[in-house]
């Protein structure tokens, strides 16, 4: 997966550029410093870029920082194979990919923070960033059940937990690795489990 490098030469950039630059300095000054921990002043610097510059095109450091990450975390993939498994594997592949990253998979540790104390930063994350992928999961396992590959009364939501839980658990204790678990093998756990609850 590629991620833009945080590094831009001194000086200030035009409108784009600085625009980037400022986006590339928050993800990275989020991941190595915590959102507590960062300051404006400090993107400003490292990004080349005016304070002003910053504060003009976003109210508060939360907005600054949740659009920063928004940007480096594509959308998620949408997927429609017609078979249960196939959608999940691409999901979960791309969920792995992402935690896997070192820009992206460490922004893992420090938004789980923020996301459990419900912090606005926290709440914006789940909105753009979980909500989404949560969604993608869902409708594919609601295409699952529609199909008769799930049972009727398949737990989503627990599904979802199981699936994701597995990834950002390792993440978080630094036992993520490119091919343990991989995403295949964490899809055919959760859907025994489901099948078997069935």
């Amino acid at each position: 997966m590629t991620v833009r490098g945080p590094t831009r030469r001194p000086g200030r950039p035009r409108s784009a550029q600085a625009h980037t630059a400022i986006l590339d300095a928050a993800v990275a000054l989020f991941v190595e410093e915590g959102f507590e921990g960062m300051g404006v002043e400090a993107v400003a610097a490292r990004a080349g870029a005016g304070k002003a510059t910053i504060y003009r095109r976003w109210p508060s450091k939360e907005d600054l920082v949740i659009d920063a990450i928004a940007g480096v975390l594509a959308e998620a993939p949408a997927t429609d194979t017609g078979e249960v498994r196939e959608d999940l594997v691409q999901l979960a592949r791309e969920l792995h990919g992402l935690m896997g990253s070192s820009t992206t998979g460490g922004v893992f540790p420090r938004m789980a923070a923020e996301v459990a104390r419900g912090s606005r930063l926290g709440r914006l994350y789940g909105e753009r960033v979980i909500g989404p992928r949560r969604a993608a999961l869902a409708r594919a396992l609601h295409r699952g059940i529609a199909r008769g590959e799930l049972p009727v009364g398949t737990d989503v939501e627990l599904a979802i937990d199981l699936l994701v839980g597995g990834f950002l658990l390792r993440r978080l204790t630094g036992r993520l690795r490119p091919s343990d678990p991989t995403p295949e093998h964490a899809v055919d756990v959760v859907l025994a489990g489901l099948r078997a609850d069935g």
